[in-house]
C-alpha cells in the first residue's frame, strides 16, 4: 500500500510525521511531498519515508536554470566583482536596484508565461508507483490533490483524507492521543 502526503503549507507537520511512521510501521510506502524543505528541517521522518521537495524539482528545470543564472547569478557575479574595494557601497546599492527593478520583475514574468510547474513536477514524481491512499493535510494542497487526480485518468483512484487515521486501512483506527468529538472520534 502506497500512502501519498500532500503537505505543501507545512501546517501539519508533526501529525504529517507521525502518520507517515505509522504508515512504514503498517508495512506500506509512504511518500511525503513538501512545498519547501525550510519549515521541515527539524523534523526527523521514519527510515523508509520518500520525501519530495517541489522547490528543489523545480530548481532543476532546464529553464528556471538558465533563468536563474542570466537574471541573478551572473549580474551579481559581476557587480561583486566590480565593486570591490571603495567601490563596495555603490555596488551594493546598484545590485539591489538591479534586483528590484529588472531581475524580480521579468521572474515574475517568466512565471506567468510558463505556468505552474509544480503540477507536473509532482504528476512525474508520483508515476513510479501506483497511490492507494491520498492524505491531503493542509488546505493550500487542496488545489494540488485535485490536479493529480486529474492527471491519471488511466489509474484508479486513489482514497482521498485529510489524516492517515481516516483512510479506512490504518490498522490500529485512532492514533491520536487525544479524540476529536468534531470530527467523528469516539473517547
Amino acid at each position: 500500500m502506497h500512502v501519498l502526503f500532500l503537505s505543501v503549507g507545512s501546517v501539519r507537520r508533526r501529525a504529517v510525521v507521525e502518520e507517515s511512521r505509522q504508515v512504514i510501521a503498517d508495512g506500506g510506502a509512504a511518500t511525503v511531498v513538501v512545498d519547501r524543505m525550510g519549515p521541515w528541517s527539524r523534523e526527523t521522518f521514519a527510515t523508509g519515508v520518500r520525501v519530495i521537495d517541489l522547490a528543489a524539482l523545480q530548481r532543476r528545470l532546464p529553464a528556471d536554470r538558465v533563468e536563474q543564472a542570466a537574471l541573478y547569478k551572473a549580474p551579481r557575479k559581476l557587480l561583486r566583482t566590480i565593486g570591490r574595494g571603495p567601490l563596495r557601497k555603490v555596488s551594493k546599492r546598484a545590485e539591489r536596484a538591479f534586483q528590484r527593478r529588472l531581475a524580480d520583475p521579468a521572474h515574475r514574468a517568466f512565471v506567468r508565461m510558463r505556468g505552474d510547474q509544480r503540477d507536473r513536477l509532482l504528476a512525474r514524481a508520483c508515476s513510479r508507483s501506483p497511490v492507494d491512499v491520498l492524505v491531503v493535510t493542509d488546505p493550500v494542497a487542496m488545489p494540488y490533490a485535485v490536479r493529480l487526480l486529474e492527471r491519471r485518468p488511466g489509474h484508479a483512484s486513489p482514497r482521498v483524507c485529510f489524516s492517515y487515521d481516516y483512510s479506512g486501512v490504518a490498522t490500529d483506527g485512532q492514533h491520536r492521543p487525544d479524540p476529536d468529538s468534531a470530527q467523528g472520534d469516539t473517547p
